[in-house]
């Protein structure tokens, strides 16, 4: 063999062993793409930095005006005038208005930055559910391909006793019917795992043209195996960025009312001027002029009625989330608890009886000491376990990723 084709092959062989690599996608890769494809995340970045440049805009300094002025202008000929002057005029609220308002934008920007990571915390809980469907749809369909081949094993030994004239029709019609029902049962578990399949790539923004069948999905997660203190998780409720950034807009929307009721202490205008009397421009002249707030009573104080308003609607929404937080840390720590003792009680006792119990039936079935029924509630009794361990499974990982979002730790990896 030639060093040529020698090195074809192994070309050949890294290229497909790197495609095989590529359209592995793991549940950290998935989290990534969210976060760089999702809209309304991207969206809110775009807030974000409108929000921390927004003081800027908001400093209460206007911007400087120049006139020209002249006056005593002469009908007759030549340019003679009593005076001419170049003016510089510039406007700026009065100080204490601008700090508030600075503060409450330094407020809201913090909270803004807030909400972007508790939506990041909400992506990632998203993305990793839809993985966990994925993998579900996926140990469903293996688990259906199981029971086909249950039903196959259950009509072939009907179909021998039916033979040997041990056997009745209407046996060998139920054993032909669960087959059937077997086969109806996996066909659909394809559509719940292209289903799942979509739900993450929708999830994860993956671009049309990516989203290929021959895309993988890890086998299997790791999640770290930990007692959640139930206390301890109740605890978190006030850490939360959701409701860290409802502190910082209840903070905002005091200083907004500082700056309202400040209003009434006056915005100030300086005038800096140069003044020609016919000279030159040797002399120099200034004028400070306060704007009175003389109405007051109708302008500011619908301001401060509406940023205390505003005050109590952050009050109340800071209630429905601290709420919300303890219905769903609630639901999930129980659910997780739950989960947890049914799958190690499968996997202690159960699965194995399960087995034993399936396997002792059809070897009585096949030897005529129990009749199909009994098999029958054997196999029901092996494939409604396994069935009711993988939905367990399941919630334990769906519960663990609601909990890692409001615990602030990576719990499934």
């Amino acid at each position: 063999m030639q060093i040529r084709d020698l090195f074809m092959i192994l070309f050949a062989f890294l290229f497909f062993q790197s495609s095989g690599q590529e359209s592995l996608i793991t549940i950290e890769q998935a989290v990534e793409s969210a976060y760089n494809r999702n809209t309304e995340l991207q969206q809110m970045r775009a807030q974000l930095r409108q929000k921390e440049n927004q003081w800027r805009t908001e400093t209460g300094v206007s911007a400087p005006e120049i006139s020209y002025f002249k006056e005593g202008i002469s009908s007759g000929p030549g340019d003679a005038f009593d005076e001419q002057r170049i003016t510089i005029s510039q406007e700026f609220d009065f100080p204490l208005t601008t700090s508030y308002r600075l503060k409450g934008l330094s407020q809201e920007v913090e909270a803004v930055a807030l909400l972007v990571k508790a939506r990041e915390n909400e992506i990632k809980a998203e993305v990793k559910s839809k993985y966990v469907e994925v993998l579900y749809a996926q140990y469903l369909q293996r688990s259906r391909q199981n029971q086909v081949k249950l039903a196959e094993e259950l009509y072939k030994a009907v179909y021998t006793r039916f033979e040997m004239g041990m056997g009745n029709g209407i046996d060998l019609a139920n054993a032909e019917l669960r087959l059937e029902q077997a086969k109806n049962d996996l066909d659909q578990t394809e559509w719940v795992l292209h289903q799942a399949r979509y739900g993450l790539f929708y999830a994860m923004g993956l671009p049309v043209e990516d989203q290929k069948y021959s895309i993988q999905f890890s086998d299997t997660l790791r999640a770290t195996d930990i007692e959640v203190s139930q206390i301890l998780t109740l605890s978190v409720q006030e850490s939360q960025p959701a409701f860290l950034a409802s502190q910082h807009e209840l903070e905002a929307s005091d200083f907004y009312i500082k700056e309202a009721k400040s209003n009434i202490l006056p915005d100030i205008r300086l005038n800096l001027y140069t003044q020609d009397y016919g000279t030159g421009y040797d002399f120099k002249g200034f004028e400070v002029g306060l704007k009175i707030p003389v109405w007051y009573p109708f302008d500011q104080k619908g301001k401060i009625n509406m940023a205390q308003a505003k005050q109590e609607e952050i009050r109340w929404k800071q209630q429905e989330i601290r709420l919300n937080t303890k219905k769903q840390i609630e639901y999930a720590w129980h659910n997780y608890s739950v989960s947890q003792s049914i799958i190690k009680r499968y996997n202690t006792t159960m699965k194995e009886k399960a087995e034993h119990l399936r396997s002792l039936s059809l070897r009585a079935y096949q030897l005529g000491e129990v009749d199909l029924l009994n098999l029958l509630n054997a196999q029901q009794t092996y494939l409604m376990s396994e069935e009711r361990y993988l939905l367990a499974l399941r919630d334990y990982y769906l519960q663990l990723v609601t909990l890692e979002k409001y615990l602030d730790r990576e719990l499934v990896y």
